[in-house]
């Protein structure tokens, strides 16, 4: 009978030793987005026809933050990425749905990344450390449009997203993911961005779909030109790490040490003295 009892508690710990067990952690790289814009609101100052916020700059080879108090006036950006290879990718490690997201980072450089630097477009501010934040939405229903500096009329006249678009991105649910110090760090040098896991935004994700981001100014010092991904190099990209659930639990473990602990000393059944 001590022998059975033995051999059960064995099982039984070497069951849930496989429960916990697996494949470590993995992570997937998007290595562009799928569309991007620049939203520029334009100003009295700007050389490039003055107010601009009605205008379409998808698909130039440049995004840009500044803040509203800018000589050229104010940026932002949108950026979508589209996740089902990095699904597809954590399933077969995984298996289906077997998986959390535990880590998204954000990867961004510029052919003008020093302090100063005047971008060859004199519509563009010049380059100047700051404060950026980065919000998810959930609203993918906007589109890239062309590339130019202006030709296109952008929202509401169409769907093509321009500055007047961003009543209209921020209409469904949306999330911070974070904010942080822009320092320029020379040409072409990538910036990690960490982001928080908002719980929108990690199930968005996680669905697979398409994922869309803004981009935008915290203070009124920030000049932040990045390469878009029409750009030739460099491109934005998305770091995603994700790991097997459940993964093991102070719980867990807890019971494997009682059991570890019960089936190495039986407890006595003789109780006479």
């Amino acid at each position: 009978m001590i022998r059975f009892r033995l051999r059960l508690r064995f099982g039984i710990l070497l069951l849930l030793l496989a429960a916990v067990s697996g494949h470590g952690a993995t992570s997937f790289v998007v290595d562009h987005p799928v569309a991007d814009a620049f939203l520029a609101s334009g100003s009295i100052d700007n050389p490039a026809i003055g107010d601009l916020s009605s205008l379409n700059f998808g698909g130039a080879a440049t995004l840009a933050i500044a803040s509203g108090g800018s000589p050229k006036g104010e940026f932002s950006s949108v950026v979508k990425f589209n996740f089902s290879d990095a699904t597809a990718a954590f399933d077969s490690v995984h298996g289906a749905g077997n998986w959390e997201i535990t880590a998204v980072t954000i990867s961004l450089a510029s052919n003008f990344g020093t302090p100063g630097a005047q971008p060859n477009n004199s519509m563009f501010n010049p380059v100047h450390a700051g404060g950026i934040g980065i919000d998810w939405l959930s609203q993918d229903a906007w589109v890239e449009g062309v590339a130019g500096s202006g030709g296109s009329a952008g929202f509401p006249a169409t769907t093509l997203v321009s500055f007047n678009s961003i009543s209209f991105l921020f209409s469904g649910s949306h999330e911070s993911l974070g904010s942080y110090p822009y320092d320029p760090p020379g040409n072409n040098v990538y910036v990690d961005y960490p982001f928080a896991l908002a719980p929108g935004f990690l199930a968005d994700m996680t669905a697979g779909g398409d994922v869309s981001l803004y981009l935008y100014a915290t203070d009124d010092e920030v000049s932040f030109l990045f390469n878009a991904r029409s750009f030739a190099s460099n491109r934005p990209r998305l770091t995603v790490t994700a790991a097997p659930i459940p993964e093991p639990s102070s719980a867990a473990l807890t019971v494997i040490m009682i059991i570890s602990v019960s089936a190495c000393c039986p407890r006595r059944t003789d109780r006479s003295p």
